[in-house]
């Protein structure tokens, strides 16, 4: 079976959520014995050979197309972007993604019979119209990350700014339509979570074709209990993601002032790419308390060292992969309803908290290494039952070979 894998960005190295889901992904497929061809975007010029190198030793072919798609790193080319968004039926989310150069690339391949079209991302389903004429026989598989619609609402709710409330409100409105349109064409679509498929269920306004897919990452092993005296406390996530920053940002400014004040013997280590201005400010102003690393090149010398996970996350739809390396890690987990939001697990893997003073109490109550061991090995339960490539993998192969 020949797939054309369409992604916003190439799945190498894995640093963000997003990677590792879309890795997995095409893990999965080039286990099942699928030859797949990968079609994505890059931010950068220069050459990523070696990251390219790591795929094609699962994938039949890699090609990437340049296209900035980060706001903060070309500012100036987003806002015309932007403005011109404006005046299309497409939200910017979407409209940014647009490229001729992905079109010439597709129309190249319309001698390859290919059997599946797989969008990873909603975005990508910008080009399907392209691709139901160059291959009309094949399959359409939408893999929905994220409830883009939901996010895009809840960032809304949360601003305060008159100017990006209505922008955000209007780009939610015409994501909704594309989002929809986007499922009904397709022949199948993979959610997450059955949470997931209500919210999606009911923007649609009916039932469509789906397969239930939770995001598998790879095993990490158990983490062995640590001997810290001080409780080591670990934020992790790309900090370009605005619900990341903001999240962080809130924990920094009302539950360390609490942690403070009652002497509670703890470190926070936050670890993510591009840390604003804000955060490292507000992390300053407790020394030898935080550290802010930066980017890293592997997250697994955190995992092992620190005690537990916090997820202050106010904004969001999906999965957390954060949180799902933690279960393979059998890392306790203090998380918002929303970080936890479309995740299996009970009240003895992850402790839920929405307000500051239940963080405190449950970062407090983590001191106790008979409470982390409990939660540990609950963790790592959920984990093998859930999320172990194993278990991903049958679920991926089934939904590809399975019927319309």
């Amino acid at each position: 079976m020949k797939i054309l894998f369409l992604t916003n960005l190439l799945p190498y190295p894995l640093d963000n959520g997003g990677k590792i889901k879309s890795y997995t992904t095409l893990n999965a497929l080039a286990g099942a014995g699928y030859e797949v061809d990968v079609l994505c975007f890059k931010e950068k010029k220069a050459s990523m050979n070696s990251e390219e190198a790591e795929l094609r030793k699962i994938c039949n072919s890699v090609n990437q197309i340049y296209l900035p798609l980060t706001t903060a790193e070309h500012l100036k080319y987003m806002i015309g972007i932007a403005a011109k968004s404006l005046f299309s039926r497409y939200p910017f989310s979407i409209y940014k993604y647009q490229s001729k150069k992905m079109i010439y690339e597709l129309k190249k391949r319309a001698h390859i019979k290919y059997d599946v079209i797989y969008f990873d991302h909603l975005p990508m389903c910008v080009f399907l119209n392209y691709t139901q004429l160059l291959w009309p026989n094949a399959k359409l598989i939408l893999d929905e990350h994220n409830c883009e619609t939901i996010i895009v609402k809840r960032k809304a709710a949360e601003s305060n700014n008159i100017i990006t409330k209505l922008f955000l409100n209007m780009e939610a409105l015409k994501l909704k339509s594309f989002e929809k349109r986007s499922i009904l064409k397709s022949t199948k679509t993979i959610v997450l979570s059955n949470v997931d498929y209500k919210s999606l269920k009911k923007m649609t306004g009916r039932e469509f074709n789906h397969a239930l897919i939770p995001i598998g990452v790879p095993d990490r092993g158990l983490k062995k209990e640590s001997k810290n005296r001080e409780l080591k406390v670990l934020f992790i996530g790309t900090l370009t993601w605005e619900p990341n920053n903001a999240g962080l940002i809130w924990f920094l400014e009302e539950v360390m002032p609490i942690i403070k004040r009652r002497k509670i013997n703890m470190h926070l280590y936050i670890v993510g790419n591009n840390p604003s201005e804000e955060v490292k400010k507000l992390s300053g102003q407790y020394n030898e308390k935080v550290t802010v690393t930066g980017y890293v090149e592997s997250v697994d010398e955190y995992y092992d060292m620190c005690d537990m996970m916090v997820v202050p996350l106010f904004i969001g739809s999906g999965q957390r992969v954060k949180l799902i390396e933690a279960f393979s890690k059998g890392m306790p987990a203090v998380s918002t309803s929303i970080g936890a939001e479309g995740l299996e697990y009970n009240g003895e893997s992850i402790i839920i908290a929405d307000k500051k003073e239940e963080f405190v109490d449950a970062i407090e109550l983590m001191q106790d290494k008979n409470v982390r061991k409990k939660y540990r090995i609950n963790a790592r339960r959920i984990y093998e039952k859930y999320y172990s490539p194993d278990t991903v993998s049958k679920l991926i192969q089934c939904a590809i070979d399975g019927g319309d």
